[in-house]
């Protein structure tokens, strides 16, 4: 066979290809590409599954679908049997994907791939939410879809171009969607969903000159999935997000893909790096970011203000913000975390690294039925039996808009002349959240990293008494250390290239 008829035999090929894509993607006519399945704002697993088999499973029995609705949490103070579903569902409804807990038969809000695909910022997260907060769930995904749908009719070619940066072994497949469909990046991980985040780990990824001004990894193109890493890419993805054990987040069943966060010194990160011998013998119990995150900023942020303490005495959460940048708090932890406050570890723990948090202080009422709870309010990691806001609201008997310990022991609530809560506590404790952006390094942050000078002598930022120490256990002499970063083999040559996504 000559060179010409391979090549009517591959444009033939290339034609037959197309024509399949266009049956199984869901095209049709001159108006193929305008009308691809995505751009009516639909999800069906059986037109989706040509290409992407199983993804819809893959992604509802995924952790950030099933969650538990019912699981307390001292910054939102949400009870769900006094609330109800459609209460959460109203006001944590636009943060989730759909599927799991929105998929019941009332709500029927199944999993929308564009919530997290889209690439464009096309997706309207807010038409969204509003739609969803309202109770109309059978178009929470039609309106979010509107401005995307327009702009596929109106310029379908210009819009569905392919994406060179898309790794996978079916280009011809992704040339129809390419462009519009992708893996997330920043800015659709933090722009809607991650953005409540930023209080409680003072995070500036909401604005992106910010986050690369702030943060070395954003200013050299690193995106989110580079550390937060999946089992493979794109079509054998399982759709569980690598992530780790933070202070506040419970421990996952191996099935939910827990504890995958990349270290900082895997393999294509940090790997073989040294800060000189005397250095690195602090590795064994500090982690890289108590050095790499020395300052957060405080202030306004895009996406809201860094908390330091908040309290729920009087039925409504009442904040006090970090007006100026401030340091983290450096405490021990290990990694594990169990259906506790968040807290972290002590000294003498096993495995533990001095990791920096942000510690909030967080006060709210506590039933007083769990004896560790009542034995010791402030200090117990216990969550205990948190008093509903609605009943901390009606105890207020004088109305004068502060709840006493006196009101919230004698609240009768069903008039049976028997006080519902006599052990009722005012519990006030520090709760600590785990921060890990905003990494510095000597040319990129707020500051340079950490040095022995900052950790020991006089100038010390580190609370050593805090941390299980009596004093200062380098003393002033090893305040004249210094760190010099070398490699224990040949650095290698820096190359530009494109981020893994």
């Amino acid at each position: 066979m000559n060179r010409l008829n391979l090549m009517v035999s591959g444009v033939a090929v290339l034609l037959l290809v197309l024509a399949v894509g266009y049956t199984s993607l869901g095209y049709s006519g001159n108006d193929a590409i305008s009308t691809h399945y995505m751009t009516k704002g639909e999800w069906s697993d059986a037109v989706c599954g040509v290409c992407h088999y199983g993804a819809y499973e893959q992604v509802n029995n995924s952790y950030h679908v099933q969650v538990d609705m019912d699981r307390w949490s001292p910054l939102t103070n949400f009870d769900l049997e006094t609330s109800g579903k459609d209460a959460w569902v109203a006001e944590f409804g636009k943060y989730h994907p759909g599927g799991g807990p929105l998929a019941e038969e009332k709500y029927g809000i199944a999993v929308d791939c564009w919530m997290c695909h889209e690439q464009y910022g096309l997706y309207d997260f807010e038409a969204r939410g509003e739609a969803i907060a309202n109770g109309d769930y059978e178009n929470a995904h039609k309106v979010a879809m509107e401005e995307s749908t327009k702009a596929a009719q109106t310029s379908p070619i210009q819009t569905f171009t392919y994406s060179a940066n898309l790794l996978t072994p079916y280009p011809l497949l992704f040339f129809f969607h390419g462009a519009v469909n992708g893996p997330p990046h920043e800015t659709s991980c933090s722009e809607q969903c991650h953005l409540q985040d930023v209080p409680v780990r003072a995070v500036t990824w909401g604005s992106e000159e910010d986050y690369k001004e702030y943060d070395a990894h954003a200013k050299n193109g690193v995106e989110c999935f580079e550390c937060h890493e999946m089992e493979g890419y794109i079509i054998t993805s399982n759709h569980q997000i690598g992530r780790g054990n933070v202070s506040d987040s419970p421990d996952l069943p191996e099935s939910h893909f827990d504890d995958t966060m990349k270290s900082c010194d895997d393999e294509g990160c940090h790997i073989g790096i040294s800060h000189g011998p005397f250095a690195d013998s602090h590795m064994e119990f500090l982690d890289c970011t108590s050095c790499h995150i020395p300052m957060l900023p405080g202030g306004e942020l895009e996406g809201g203000k860094p908390l330091k303490a908040f309290s729920w005495q009087n039925g409504e959460r009442e904040d006090v913000y970090w007006e100026e940048d401030f340091q983290p708090v450096l405490a021990w932890y290990n990694g594990n975390f169990g259906d506790v406050l968040p807290s972290v570890d002590t000294r003498n723990d096993s495995d533990v690294k001095l990791t920096p948090f942000n510690k909030i202080t967080g006060t709210w009422w506590d039933a007083g039925t769990d004896p560790e709870v009542l034995a010791d309010p402030n200090n117990s990691t216990s969550t205990g039996d948190a008093i509903p806001v609605q009943y901390v609201k009606a105890a207020d008997a004088d109305g004068n808009g502060e709840v006493t310990v006196e009101e919230m022991q004698a609240y009768d609530a069903d008039g049976d002349g028997q006080p519902d809560y006599p052990n009722a506590v005012l519990r006030t404790v520090e709760l600590y959240y785990q921060v890990s952006h905003n990494i510095v390094s000597r040319d990129v942050g707020m500051i340079d990293p950490l040095t022995c000078r900052d950790c020991h002598g006089s100038a010390a930022v580190i609370d050593w008494q805090s941390i299980g120490y009596v004093e200062d256990p380098g003393g002033e002499s090893s305040a004249v250390k210094s760190i010099g970063v070398t490699y224990e083999k040949p650095r290698p040559v820096e190359v530009e290239q494109e981020p893994a996504f």
